[in-house]
């Protein structure tokens, strides 16, 4: 008898632990595995794994017409807890979230600050490779986005947003504000609209944004009183930091002082170099940055060459082939999309 109880102890301390989430165990070798809707409904709701690696290995849709899913009322992951106070409170997402190529899809959000996927991102936080599509966020505050509403000090790379966001301020249809972040080779096509500070993809950045566009239509309401870069752009709204190599040819509308084709408006030290907007599509001949062309000219490489961006096929301007063209029927797109699909 001892000797059966001693082999079934020696039994059950080998047997594996319960799986978290679809596997892993959170570190940078072995994310944990985020596989459905439920497991990414997990990972929000559970902050102490904030500072963990994550990695999606499957399309999740959130449609709150699914079981399980619902119409939520803040941030999926990182939420603000307390939307009637300006700064965050609440946990700050401070892993690495790897989309590895995936889709989250269908998301809606009726909430208060910090609204996105993504509350709150900081402190060397890494957001890559995921598509966030089809999402319906509305908030009644600040800081907004249909990926992240605020990131610090983190970094987001080949994302994308499409959708419809909105929001009072610090709205943007991929990240609601870049705070002394890096926004590299993304893009939004969302519906925005906002009162202040509203951009197609970044409502307001004093980072680094890079290489990315945004096509969608944007609607800024400016505040009667307010100076005229209160309104918004058709890439950022207000630029405090550095846009580099980006586009942007949606429609731009609103009341007041509305802002700038590309950028409603660049600080003094800040920048805006290598960067062009449409000014037929979006209404405006008039940007804080960026050099303004007709349809015709965004959709000819010559445009965007001559400005020293590096394309596929071509080496003179370098040989990381971040854009392609359908030239004369589109605009630049960035080289990962061609290679998802």
């Amino acid at each position: 008898m001892r000797t059966l109880l001693l082999t079934l102890i020696t039994c059950l301390s080998v047997l594996p632990a319960h799986a978290k989430y679809g596997g892993g165990s959170g570190t940078a070798q072995d994310p944990y595995q985020i596989a459905t809707a439920g497991d990414l409904i997990a990972l929000g709701e559970t902050p102490e794994d904030y500072d963990k690696h994550f990695i999606l290995t499957a399309d999740i849709d959130l449609d709150p017409n699914l079981p399980g899913r619902k119409v939520f009322d803040k941030a999926v992951i990182a939420p603000d807890m307390d939307p009637a106070k300006w700064d965050f409170q609440g946990t700050q997402f401070t892993g690495v979230f790897d989309g590895d190529g995936h889709t989250i899809s269908n998301l809606q959000i009726k909430g208060g600050s910090h609204v996105g996927l993504f509350g709150c991102v900081a402190s060397r936080a890494e957001v890559k490779d995921l598509s966030v599509a089809d999402f319906d966020i509305t908030a009644s505050s600040v800081y907004v986005g249909g990926l992240l509403g605020y990131q610090s000090y983190a970094n987001v790379t080949r994302c994308c947003s499409t959708g419809v966001v909105s929001g009072r301020s610090y709205v943007g249809g991929l990240v609601g504000c870049n705070a002394n972040g890096r926004i590299s080779q993304c893009y939004s096509t969302c519906v925005v609209s906002g009162g202040e500070h509203v951009g197609g993809l970044a409502g307001f950045n004093s980072g680094a944004l890079a290489l990315c566009y945004s096509t969608g239509a944007v609607s800024a309401t400016n505040t009667v009183g307010r100076p005229p870069y209160a309104g918004g752009g058709g890439l950022v709204g207000i630029n405090g930091g550095s846009i580099t190599t980006c586009y942007s040819a949606g429609v731009l509308t609103g009341s007041g002082s509305v802002g700038g084709g590309l950028v409603g408006y660049n600080g003094y030290y800040a920048s805006v170099n290598q960067c062009f907007w449409d000014t037929q599509t979006s209404g405006q001949i008039w940007s804080g940055g960026g050099t303004g062309k007709t349809t015709a000219e965004m959709q000819t490489a010559k445009t965007f060459l001559d400005a020293g961006w590096d394309f596929v096929g071509e080496t003179a301007n370098g040989t990381e082939d971040i854009w392609w063209i359908l030239e004369g029927k589109d605009y630049p797109r960035l080289w990962w999309e061609a290679a998802k699909k």
